[in-house]
């Protein structure tokens, strides 16, 4: 073998054979070459059971308000039904007349307007929210503009000198009802009256009279079944029966606005 044939043998030992999966094993062993991995990172899952707990109970919460929604509106339904068969029996005229408008004004529409944006109302949930909307004003003209008559004859009747609880409530009511509507139509027109106050203290205010309205005149409603026109045509079960419905139909009419209220004060409350 000449000198240059064993240069070019020594050199192809030197070289380092790459290995395609041969069953051949050269004499050097290639080292295992590590690479470092990190762990991935654990991000913490809810398991499927806390998920469909978190469903059911909010599926019996939202059955839970469904249910007093149904039971307000058949409180709501046999105070009215009972009163307009009262007062048409005896005669609208006088304190009928009077008895009739602020029960149709303020335990039925106007209860019935306070509840229009709330979520668990059974008759107006599938609603879109522009037909709520339209659908409050209504209630609350009707409502507003019934109670305020009612509560105004009774006042005429009586000279404006009211005495009683129920008379001194049932003024306190009207002019809370008055203010109310007038601060409906500016929260109405909100956005054009924007440079004056924000729209959302604006409706926050009208939302706070409207929901001090109602509540003053459903207490008075109360306190209006202790008083001698319907003592005289009705019996003592019947006036506590009228009085507990009458406190229910406001604790269960009262969830929705005060939730809707409590919100915008939050909202306020991080603007400024």
């Amino acid at each position: 073998m000449s000198e240059s044939e064993q240069q070019q043998a020594v050199v192809s030992r030197t070289q380092r054979a790459v290995d395609y999966g041969s069953t051949i094993r050269t004499e050097s062993h290639r080292q295992p070459s590590f690479v470092l991995v990190q762990s991935p990172r654990r991000y913490s899952k809810m398991s499927h059971s806390t998920l469909s707990s978190g469903h059911e109970a909010q599926d019996r919460l939202q059955r839970l308000e469904y249910f007093l929604n149904v039971l307000n509106q058949m409180c709501i339904g046999f105070v009215t039904i009972y009163m307009s068969y009262l007062t048409l029996r005896t005669g609208l005229a006088g304190t009928g007349l009077h008895a009739w408008l602020v029960t149709i004004g303020f335990s039925f529409f106007m209860a019935e307007g306070v509840m229009i944006h709330y979520g668990g109302n059974v008759l107006t949930n599938g609603y879109k929210r522009q037909t709520k909307t339209t659908i409050h004003w209504v209630l609350l003209t009707l409502g507003g503009g019934c109670g305020a008559a009612g509560a105004l004859i009774k006042m005429i009747q009586k000279g404006f000198l009211l005495q009683s609880i129920h008379g001194k409530l049932g003024m306190t009511a009207f002019i809370l009802c008055i203010l109310a509507m007038s601060s409906g139509l500016s929260a109405l027109f909100s956005q054009r009256l924007k440079k004056l106050i924000t729209p959302l203290l604006n409706k926050t205010f009208h939302n706070f009279l409207g929901f001090a309205c109602f509540v003053i005149a459903l207490v008075t409603q109360y306190y209006g079944y202790q008083t001698g026109y319907f003592k005289s045509r009705s019996e003592t079960d019947l006036q506590i029966l009228m009085k507990c419905l009458t406190l229910t139909s406001l604790v269960l009419s009262s969830y929705g606005p005060m939730k809707a209220l409590y919100q915008k004060c939050v909202n306020i409350s991080h603007q400024f």
